[in-house]
């Protein structure tokens, strides 16, 4: 077993410490947001008991980025879906989303972000995104290589316009540095769980070029023999309402994971 107690190690353990880097810039990296209003109800259902609901308002991102130094250089994608979210801990308050689920179709960003940074990932397939005259669509499938292939949302963008200089300065200011709540969750054989605790997850992130449009989503409900893993899912995603949409985003730059800010929050006080 380790026996150096500041050194990280990752399983398998007995072959030495990790190699995960404390941060890993993407060369290149892209997000798009499709977000909605919700009832209170519905978000309350995406959030563990160490966080209270900001606002009842959904985000789905659709991310793509390369150039990762863990992964020689490779590439992933992600879709993560986020409830905007507050946490308020004995010494500091933090309002950013709470990513509830990400599916990612790179094995190593999978594991990484679940046991490390309390990132809640699945395996997922992302088909080539369609793009078009201010338009773009993708789709995620829970996917197993052989005979799982079920498509589990859909998401399109329509009328995007691109933002000028001055808009795109100011949207850079706020993403500089970008918090998402996270939730470390380990079970255990038997009894309590093993890790059950809040993390805070920081990137850094620079558009170059960004476009503002219209975003709507399809979530489906396949079954549990054809999607063994997100049928439970998309069941309490396909149940939410959706009042309204916001604007939706497709924007493009790079970004970095920053591990090393990465951390463990202390529990809200009156939360065991």
């Amino acid at each position: 077993m380790p026996d150096q107690p500041y050194v990280r190690y990752d399983a398998p353990a007995v072959f030495g410490p990790s190699l995960m880097p404390d941060i890993s810039p993407a060369s290149f990296a892209e997000t798009s947001a499709i977000v909605f209003e919700t009832t209170e109800d519905a978000a309350r259902k995406l959030l563990p008991r160490f966080y209270e609901l900001e606002r009842p308002v959904i985000t789905i991102y659709r991310l793509t980025y390369q150039g990762m130094n863990y992964l020689a250089g490779g590439e992933y994608r992600e879709a993560v879906i986020c409830v905007d979210a507050s946490y308020n801990g004995p010494d500091e308050t933090i309002k950013a989303p709470f990513g509830a689920v990400l599916w990612v179709d790179q094995v190593q960003a999978l594991v990484s972000g679940r046991e490390l940074l309390g990132s809640p990932k699945v395996h997922g397939r992302f088909p080539t995104e369609e793009v078009g005259p201010g338009s773009r669509s993708f789709e995620v499938y829970e996917s197993d290589g052989y005979n799982i292939n079920a498509r589990l949302m859909r998401g399109e963008w329509s009328n995007l316009k691109e933002l000028d200089a001055a808009s795109l300065a100011k949207l850079n200011e706020r993403i500089k540095i970008t918090n998402t709540l996270g939730w470390k969750i380990i079970p255990s054989m038997d009894g309590p769980h093993d890790a059950d605790y809040p993390t805070v997850i920081v990137m850094s992130w620079k558009f170059d070029q960004a476009s503002y449009g219209e975003g709507r989503i399809t979530f489906d409900t396949p079954d549990p023999q054809h999607a063994p893993v997100g049928s439970r899912i998309m069941r309490v995603l396909a149940g939410m309402p959706i009042k309204e949409y916001r604007t939706g985003l497709v924007a493009r730059g790079t970004a970095v994971v920053e591990r090393a800010s990465t951390r463990r929050l202390a529990m809200p006080p009156g939360v065991v």
